[in-house]
């Protein structure tokens, strides 16, 4: 009979969970695992590399070893299939999302999470002085490293979401708040009858502009800069939010579909693409993402039914929910009649 964890040591498991974040953050900063992609190194040769203390690259790495994103033999290091995605540039890198997410502002609102539940607020702006979106404004590299960090998590939707959804009658794609737009680039590289829109705030569409003419898509993509609590692109058959709600309040919510809902045709979708929650306690990376959103931002992920209540208020109208291979769901929306 195999022996159980004991409680008290899966809830140590659970404790050190942030010690985890950490390592891994640190290791995806100094670019470790890019170090080691060639061929096994010592952890004196990454530290070399890097200019740290080979005695603490040492125990980091042994450290992330423990975890699998090494094998060890001797003194020399290898990269595992789970390593490598924290290398940079490789399809499902996980690596600027590991330095997103334990960058200045997640860090310091998440180690005041006791008063945000005592409270019922977000708590980032307790901890640094504003909010994380006038944060990464104020300070633009860590802004573009977030944005980069974004196009990894939409390269993790991409898959599901073409997948799961047929955009062979869109003729005109609009990603509303795209970012660099990974997921728009991902439909026009398969669906070639269609162009697309990648409409984001100004600051942001500069990075966006080298990311598409990388993908050689330039001639069909047109990148605009905009609010989208203001005004978005009118006319497009399809008309994506991909983690955009959840970034917000149902006030701000509401907002934003009825300002799409006026650029919409009367034959045009709206694909809401979220990590949705399940309807009850089931297991899903939804439930801590929840949680984060609401440290960090208004924000909250959201089951189908309140997704089709937003919708209501906006007068749109759930068409179906669309569940993928992962957390990722897509909820459907089309203009109330």
């Amino acid at each position: 009979m195999r022996n159980e964890v004991p409680a008290s040591a899966q809830m140590m498991q659970f404790v050190m969970g942030s010690w985890v974040s950490q390592a891994v953050g640190a290791g995806a900063r100094l670019g470790i695992a890019d170090h080691v992609a060639a061929g096994a190194k010592t952890a004196e040769d990454v530290a070399q590399r890097v200019g740290a203390s080979p005695d603490a690259v040492f125990r980091l790495m042994r450290a992330l070893a423990s975890l699998g994103l090494f094998t060890v033999s001797g003194r020399d290091f290898s990269l595992t299939a789970l390593g490598e995605t924290l290398r940079a540039d490789v399809p499902g890198s996980m690596r600027d999302f590991a330095i997103a997410e334990t960058d200045h502002p997640h860090w310091q609102g998440w180690g005041l999470f006791p008063k945000a539940i005592k409270e019922g607020r977000k708590v980032v702006v307790d901890a640094i002085g504003m909010d994380g979106w006038e944060y990464y404004a104020k300070h633009p590299e860590d802004g573009e490293q977030f944005s980069r960090s974004m196009w990894g998590l939409s390269g993790q939707a991409t898959g599901p979401v073409l997948a799961s959804f047929d955009f062979s009658a869109a003729l005109k794609i609009v990603d509303v708040g795209g970012a660099h737009g990974a997921l728009l680039l991902g439909i026009l590289d398969k669906y070639r009858q269609a162009s697309g829109v990648l409409f984001d705030l100004p600051h942001v569409i500069e990075g966006s502009k080298r990311e598409v003419e990388r993908a050689g898509l330039a001639g069909r993509v047109e990148v605009v800069g905009g609010d989208f609590f203001k005004e978005v692109p009118a006319g497009g058959d399809i008309y994506l939010l991909k983690h955009i709600l959840h970034d917000w309040d149902d006030a701000k919510c509401l907002v934003i579909l009825e300002t799409v809902k006026k650029a919409m045709k009367p034959t045009s979708k709206a694909l809401v693409v979220e990590c949705a929650l399940p309807e009850d306690a089931t297991p899903s990376p939804a439930h801590l993402l929840d949680l984060s959103m609401f440290v960090l931002l208004d924000g909250r992920e959201r089951t189908p039914t309140q997704y089709g209540a937003l919708f209501e208020k906006a007068g749109l109208r759930l068409s179906r929910f669309i569940a993928t291979p992962g957390p990722i769901g897509i909820a459907e929306a089309v203009v109330a009649h």
